[in-house]
């Protein structure tokens, strides 16, 4: 599959990625040109009637943006505030207007990413590919606050705070820019973002505002039934993730003595329910992401990993800046 025959150059020593980096050249060019037509106005700049805030990152793949989303939202439910969320609904059938997500949204529509937000979050949340088509969708409506699912990059769209998350594991690989690296842009913008948390995937960390995803639990996609993470501990099992770091995934598993037999699957992979048919009458492992993919398959087999933030370390001072914006609206 492609995604992972990059993922080897990008985060090993290789070197074919020398035949890209002309490649990366000119899309620095571009990133560079692109970033300036905005500054002076040559492209149109979109403001919002309340607060934004980006939560992105700077490398392709998963680096944890959406569980720090649904935490924030769900921080900020709790204050009291209405927040909206704005996703590009990558993977998704989006058509000329804004999708407003619901539980029962068709997962082809919008991606998995918004509807997995929907099952867990009680706040709007907007699915279209320009942000500033979102905006004109919900002009009419009062929120406190808008948290905006993965657009570090889209300029088109004016923001007050931003936040970047970083994969704490393999970081920026080979540092070099798309193609021939995982980078969106160059590392020194996160000179620029008002906070970088940097995902740890469970290991022990010194660094500030670093953040852990832990799954305590799975939950069976059929009968809802609920079972202990140990209690899969020296069981061989099937474990499937269609995410930006599918070993992210299995490592955690395995490290709770899980036996896991590796099915590493594109991000946002849209299964065929044949795909988990196994004939060996093993569970099978999946992640929440995966899992609204998966439901309506009539595999009692299936059992999905739920994760919840968990901060490590962290003065969380940028939580209180945001607050005070979201105050302010």
């Amino acid at each position: 599959m492609f995604q992972f025959f990059l993922q080897k150059i990008w985060y090993r020593e290789n070197i074919c990625k020398y035949l890209f980096m002309p490649l990366s050249w000119a899309f620095h060019v571009c990133l560079i040109l692109r970033k300036k037509a905005y500054q002076i106005g040559l492209f149109k700049i979109y403001k919002a009637k309340c607060p934004v805030v980006v939560i992105g990152n700077i490398t392709v793949g998963g680096t944890g943006k959406t569980p720090i989303t649904i935490w924030l939202a769900n921080y900020f439910i709790s204050k009291g505030y209405k927040p909206l969320i704005l996703s590009r609904g990558y993977g998704g059938k989006i058509g000329d207007h804004p999708i407003e997500v619901s539980r029962n949204t068709d997962v082809s529509m919008v991606g998995d990413e918004p509807l997995l937000m929907a099952s867990k979050l009680k706040c709007p949340i907007i699915v279209h590919p320009s942000r500033a088509q979102s905006l004109i969708y919900i002009d009419d409506r009062k929120f406190d606050l808008i948290l905006c699912d993965d657009g570090l990059q889209h300029y088109q769209l004016d923001r007050d705070f931003e936040i970047a998350v970083i994969d704490g594991d393999r970081e920026f690989g080979n540092k070099c820019l798309l193609p021939a690296g995982p980078l969106r842009e160059p590392i020194s913008r996160l000179l620029e973002v008002d906070i970088s948390l940097i995902n740890n995937s469970n290991q022990e960390s010194t660094k500030d505002n670093s953040f852990n995803l832990v799954g305590k639990k799975a939950i069976n996609v059929i009968t809802d039934e609920v079972r202990l993470i140990e209690d899969f501990e020296g069981h061989e099992v099937h474990g499937v993730a269609g995410i930006g770091n599918p070993d992210r995934f299995f490592n955690f598993l395995e490290k709770r003595k899980i036996i896991v037999k590796r099915h590493p699957f594109e991000d946002h992979y849209n299964y065929d329910s044949l795909e988990l048919e196994f004939d060996d009458g093993l569970d099978i492992l999946m992640t929440e992401k995966d899992m609204v993919k998966c439901k309506d398959f009539n595999n009692k087999k299936i059992w999905y990993v739920p994760v919840e933030v968990e901060f490590v370390k962290s003065d969380m001072k940028w939580l209180s800046d945001i607050e005070e914006l979201a105050r302010k609206a």
